[in-house]
């Protein structure tokens, strides 16, 4: 991929960069999640489900900024495009929605079918999309 492909792919990695960080500068800190003694057990039932949100949130907005940071590194060192399992050009369609995206959709298919599922809710089973 010449650089002036890559520039728009650079241009739109830092846009949905900044739009992530914007956003989690937006959403409540963890100091606002502090505990709340609440008179009504449905309230701190609710109090305690959005502090989990929150923090689902936030973890994903932080694996998603580390996949466009690894993104734009691999933009700097020339492999960006590249499927990093087969090695094969990433096609522009498969860029265009996912420009952090590693692999190609057909090695990305065949990771996620070998992966164990987990129910949903299940520690760890929630995984950013790419």
């Amino acid at each position: 991929m010449t650089a002036k492909h890559l520039i728009p792919y650079q241009k739109l990695l830092l846009e949905k960069r900044a739009e992530v960080v914007r956003a989690g500068a937006s959403k409540s800190s963890p100091a606002g999640l502090e505990a709340v003694r609440l008179p009504d057990f449905v309230d701190q039932s609710a109090h305690s489900l959005e502090e989990s949100v929150q923090v689902r949130l936030r973890q994903t907005d932080s694996k998603l900024l580390k996949a466009i940071d690894a993104a734009l590194n691999r933009i700097e060192r020339g492999t960006f495009g590249v499927c990093e399992a087969c090695q094969q050009e990433i096609p522009a369609p498969r860029l265009n929605a996912v420009p952090w995206a590693r692999q190609c959709r057909d090695c990305k298919e065949q990771q996620d079918s070998a992966e164990p599922k987990q129910p949903i809710g299940a520690r760890g089973g929630f995984r950013m999309a790419e």
